[in-house]
């Protein structure tokens, strides 16, 4: 009952994304320019998932608290040492990921730039914990782990090696957001008929089943369009034509949420898999150009 438990803190989705996004910016960083360590690049990585991880758990903590969100079943003794595991690895996470901060700052790693980064890192963990468990910021809780999960990764590993900000990370990262939310976006869509029943409140039952999906249209969209802007303001051509390569499949998701807008069954799977396509291979791509070039 314990791991089940501990299991939901697990989002595949997220964790994946904020592990290719960092993969992202330090291969910039061997593109620009050499890796300086590999071990603070695996320290890094270590780092960011421990943060997360620690937030997802202190989430479910908190949700723990109320009956309604208990497993069939399960008694008041079993949550009482759910919640005793959860706190306890929690607490090992946050010293583990304490630990690293420390070492950064014995060997002088730290600077101005990656120490700003880092504490933007620990405020916006804080306010995708508050985001869970006060009601006003639930509809906000999209926008604030875009930041965790795409926008900082990429930062922080490219800042453990470099010490002076370069365009492409800024192109690229911008170019990436509307893939992720296009992403969360449909998947909020799809637990829109439960969460609308029990009242949770999220940006889609903010804005409403119909807007979400006009949304999420627009936002595959937009990531080509950023993708098509960024080589104007100066992306090397080279790197990034690859990826409208998987403009089609793009299309694809673009069709299949407009089949269930005429009223059509939604195919979730194969919508769910287009639209994640759109998001993770550009990252590949762009990526993979950034490692071997």
């Amino acid at each position: 009952m314990v791991f089940k438990t501990l299991i939901k803190a697990l989002k595949p989705f997220r964790l994946i994304s904020l592990v290719t996004t960092y993969l992202l910016g330090a291969g910039l960083v061997q593109y620009v320019r050499e890796m300086k360590s590999w071990s603070v690049f695996i320290q890094g990585g270590v780092l960011l998932l421990l943060i997360s991880l620690s937030v997802e758990l202190l989430g479910l903590l908190h949700a723990m608290t109320s009956p309604q969100s208990w497993p069939d079943g399960i008694t008041f003794r079993d949550v009482r040492q759910i919640r005793w595991v959860i706190a306890m690895l929690t607490g090992t996470l946050l010293t583990v990921a304490t630990t690293i901060f420390i070492t950064w700052m014995q060997v002088g790693i730290l600077w101005q730039g990656l120490a700003f980064l880092l504490g933007a890192l620990l405020i916006v963990g804080g306010f995708y914990y508050l985001s869970q468990i006060v009601e006003i910021l639930k509809r906000y809780q999209l926008l604030i782990e875009v930041l965790l999960y795409v926008v900082i990764p990429p930062g922080v590993a490219y800042f453990l090696q470099s010490t002076d900000l370069h365009r492409l990370l800024t192109m690229v990262v911008i170019s990436l957001v509307p893939g992720y939310l296009a992403n969360r976006l449909l998947g909020l869509l799809q637990r829109f008929g439960r969460d609308h029943q029990l009242g949770v409140s999220t940006l889609v039952t903010a804005i409403g089943w119909e807007n979400a999906m006009f949304y999420h249209n627009a936002l595959i969209l937009l990531t080509y369009f950023l993708f098509a802007l960024i080589t104007l303001v100066g992306f090397p051509w080279f790197l990034i034509w690859p990826v409208f390569l998987t403009l089609p499949i793009g299309l694809v998701s673009l069709w299949l949420m407009e089949r269930v807008r005429q009223g059509m069954k939604p195919l979730w799977r194969v919508m769910r898999f287009a639209t994640a396509s759109v998001f993770f291979i550009p990252i590949y791509l762009i990526g993979f150009a950034f490692w071997i070039r």
